[in-house]
């Protein structure tokens, strides 16, 4: 009579209709990949596993769901706000789930190398999930092997990540940001002034501020553009400038067409500031002028105070006692 093996379940999976997970067994870790017709399995033994090397990858896709999400919400704010409540739900649903694919979007790749192949492990494809779970093979396959000094596994890549070290400092040039900080604040400053206008306060100084702050933020960004260039800010940091200065682009020629279409819609019934100010579409304009420059400059900030407190070069390592 025999027995069947016992599995632990892994942390991390993907896919929806072709979903792969990790299993672990006694002597061997399996991978299974399903899909709504059938499984495969491949199996790797503690023993022959040489190495299990994740890696970083840019996160582009959650970059953009989050920034599609942003937009996708202000469009439902502003649909809610006309009296198109339908739509407005229905936005807010497609926002929900822009924001549930950029939070399950992967951010890293694990390997997995034997003697003889190099496999992908797609179930870990978060850092997270990944952690977990090279400690806990970490602990099976020193087990099945023994465990190796310090000394022997860093003898031979000390050399090699230096270079690697050397290699990224000279391509990447450092940028201290303060062009962005300033410019992400004064996004919020300006969308201060937009809520103050929002509430039908117009008068000539509100205006002329408005209208510095505008220019001023234009210009810190083509600066910041400029300045990213080849350096080692955050990716989404770099792609953020680009998003609003596209936000800028777009704001200008929706404000144009709004102008036009209120002087065409009211004509010569456009007897005082009061009325124009109460256009719908002059209102819906001035909501997501609004929640774009409060969504954009909070953003950039967040990015920003992120990047700062990480830590891009990491401290020596020590082996043993000193000496």
């Amino acid at each position: 009579m025999t027995t069947q093996p016992q599995y632990r379940e892994l942390p991390g999976r993907s896919g929806i209709f072709v979903r792969d997970s990790l299993w672990m067994g006694t002597d061997h870790l399996l991978s299974v990949r399903r899909n709504p017709f059938s499984e495969s399995y491949r199996r790797f033994y503690f023993a022959d596993i040489q190495a299990i090397v994740v890696t970083d990858i840019p996160d582009l896709l959650a970059f953009s769901s989050y920034t599609a999400a942003i937009l996708v919400m202000v469009t439902a704010a502003a649909l809610m706000y006309t009296g198109h409540p339908a739509w407005g739900i229905f936005c807010a649903l497609l926002s929900l789930l822009s924001f549930f694919v950029g939070f399950r979007s992967a951010n890293c790749a694990c390997y997995l190398q034997t003697s003889i192949s190099t496999a992908m492990l797609p179930s870990l494809r978060r850092q997270v999930d990944a952690g977990k779970a090279v400690e806990l093979l970490k602990v099976e396959i020193e087990k099945a092997q023994g465990s190796v000094s310090a000394e022997v596994l860093t003898s031979g890549a000390v050399d090699a990540r230096a270079a690697r070290v050397s290699t990224a400092e000279a391509a990447l040039r450092h940028a201290s940001g303060q062009v962005h900080w300033i410019a992400f604040s004064l996004m919020l400053v300006r969308g201060a002034v937009s809520a103050i206008s929002l509430k039908g306060v117009v008068s000539i100084p509100l205006g002329v501020v408005a209208a510095v702050i505008g220019t001023t933020i234009l210009l810190l960004l083509i600066l910041a553009a400029i300045q990213q260039r080849n350096s080692d800010l955050p990716l989404g940091v770099r792609r953020l400038v680009y998003v609003t200065l596209a936000f800028y682009i777009a704001s200008g020629l929706v404000s144009f067409a709004v102008s036009i279409y209120i002087a065409a819609h009211l004509g010569p019934r456009a007897t005082s500031q009061a009325m124009i100010l109460e256009d719908p579409a002059l209102k819906m304009y001035g909501l997501v002028d609004l929640i774009g420059f409060l969504a954009l400059g909070c953003t950039g900030l967040i990015l920003m105070w992120r990047h700062q407190r990480e830590v891009h070069t990491p401290p020596p390592i020590e082996l043993g006692n000193g000496g």
